[in-house]
């Protein structure tokens, strides 16, 4: 078994353009490096200090109003709403984008209604369960890396998430 040392310093700080570097000291970077990834504990992806797009953030929102992609909401402390309005994109598969998924379609009559159609099947209409409704209370999410896939009005993207804390679907709507 290789004993534990301290990490020696890996290459010289004074490399100039030119300079060649030895295999044993690639190597030895990408052994510090796989150390480091392994560990319980391994690297974090730190905000960019000049414009925090890393930062997450969770926020408390009511509905406003329903669209297709997403939710528009003020924010809720539970007592007070605010004035501001944010767009929270709705989860990916509550999405009227959502055209087809696992062999079905789906044609929209709204963006709470929908039809479900598979060969050789009977056609469904859907609707969101439990419903948005407006004035409800929604939690959200913002900073995801790679962002939400939403567009809103305007061709502006949509920085917020619903977190589907009430754990919305596609039902079979009742008779």
């Amino acid at each position: 078994m290789a004993e534990l040392r301290a990490t020696p310093q890996l290459i010289d700080n004074a490399l100039q353009p030119g300079d060649f570097i030895k295999a044993r000291e690639w190597n030895q970077v990408a052994d510090h490096i796989n150390r480091q990834n392994s560990g319980v504990d391994g690297p974090r992806q730190l905000p960019n200090a000049a414009d925090l797009q890393n930062v997450t953030q969770i926020g408390r929102f009511r509905i406003k109003f329903i669209e297709g992609e997403y939710l528009v909401c003020v924010e809720w402390n539970g007592a007070t709403e605010g004035t501001q309005q944010f767009n929270v994109a709705r989860p990916f598969l509550l999405r009227t984008s959502n055209l087809a998924h696992n062999g079905v379609t789906f044609v929209y009559t709204d963006n709470v209604t929908r039809t479900a159609s598979k060969v050789g099947e009977d056609d469904e209409t859907q609707v969101i369960v439990p419903a948005y409704v407006v004035d409800d209370e929604i939690v959200a999410l913002k900073g995801i890396t790679r962002g939400t896939g939403a567009i809103g009005t305007g061709n502006t993207i949509v920085v917020w998430q619903d977190l589907n804390i009430d754990a919305r679907a596609w039902a079979k709507q009742a008779t």
